[in-house]
């Protein structure tokens, strides 16, 4: 961040006067916008140090198809919807996520079972580089029966005991300086001008899948440890109409890895298995958006798509979601205390 720190000038008080108007009456003409900075080239004007809160409505959720010979299946939580809020100031970003059960598609608990829904992420960024650190837990979740036949049989089955937990990393270098991630990403900056640039990705997570059913001498249960990375190369472009109505779109494809330890249970003994296998990622994202000095609001769709064969069995994974995010917020004059307060633990 960047502050205007007025030096003591030793000689006329006169001087000194004219300088302290000039500078205050700069920022006046910037519409109150003390914390206001644009690069040097006018690419991008940045807001870390104002107060921003963002309210978004989301359908990214994590969801598990699987495909063994003639047999494919979905399991995904009984959610539709995510609401997510985030709070920006300075260096300070993070964002939390649950599923309230008044939004539609939420509440749908008598065929689907019940599903609980927790995430919260955060920010670190610096000139080049994003970096996107998320954590989030399901409980409850479902698939639909391919041999289900109306008044015979369930058209649901139900695993409520089913739960995932995650750890996500997202970390892209852009090479165009001009380009602006964090104008589409959290709105802590704006693009002023259009530009694009490479985007070398680097995708990485550690998560586990574990049905925690109570085990009996009919039943068994499985438990995977996974983790996964990905490298990847895209380009991004947003287009600007007159410094604050924009359209954005980008895509980006690669391949890495992914190791995981499978433990299937049984009620007196478990065996373990470790399957290792290449696996491929291409993702793809557009939004449409206003974003001024106080306001912005927008529409962000994305998708994914993640692939692999476990090497010790017939099974294909993959790992895909067409989301959407509709968001809408503003900034704010940081409160004095906040401003004393963190100004000097967050730049």
């Amino acid at each position: 961040m960047y502050k205007l720190n007025l030096r003591h000038i030793h000689g006329s008080i006169i001087l000194l006067a004219i300088t302290t108007l000039i500078s205050f009456a700069s920022k006046r003409s910037l519409g109150q916008e003390a914390d206001t900075i644009r690069s040097a080239n006018q690419y991008i004007e940045r807001h870390k140090q104002e107060l921003a809160l963002k309210l978004a409505i989301t359908n990214n959720i994590e969801s598990f198809s699987v495909h063994s010979g003639d047999l494919n299946y979905t399991l995904q939580p009984n959610t539709d919807l995510k609401m997510k809020l985030f709070f920006s100031y300075r260096s300070i970003l993070f964002s939390v996520g649950y599923a309230p059960g008044f939004l539609p598609g939420n509440n749908d608990n008598r065929d689907k079972g019940k599903s609980d829904i927790f995430e919260f992420a955060t920010n670190v960024n610096m000139e080049h580089w994003f970096q996107r650190l998320s954590y989030s837990k399901i409980k409850g979740f479902y698939s639909e029966n391919p041999n289900y036949v109306p008044g015979l049989n369930d058209q649901y089955f139900t695993f409520p005991e089913l739960q995932y937990k995650g750890f996500y990393g997202y970390t892209a270098y852009k090479v165009n300086p001009n380009y602006s991630i964090l104008s589409l990403e959290n709105q802590t900056e704006r693009q002023l001008k259009s530009a694009g640039s490479l985007l070398p990705i680097l995708v990485y997570r550690y998560y586990t899948i574990d049905n925690k059913i109570e085990l009996t001498e009919n039943n068994s249960s499985q438990k995977s440890n996974n983790f996964e990375f990905n490298l990847s190369l895209g380009y991004f472009y947003t287009f600007v109409i007159n410094q604050r109505w924009y359209a954005a779109a980008g895509v980006a494809t690669g391949g890495g890895m992914i190791f995981t330890k499978l433990m299937t249970r049984f009620y007196d003994e478990s065996y373990t298995d470790h399957l290792n296998a290449p696996i491929f990622r291409t993702e793809a994202a557009a939004s449409l958006g206003y974003n001024s000095k106080r306001f912005f609001a927008g529409l962000q769709m994305a998708g994914y798509r993640e692939h692999y064969n476990q090497d010790k069995a017939s099974n294909a994974i993959t790992h895909e979601g067409v989301n959407f995010q509709v968001f809408a917020g503003y900034r704010f004059g940081a409160p004095t205390f906040l401003s004393r307060s963190l100004g000097r633990f967050a730049p």
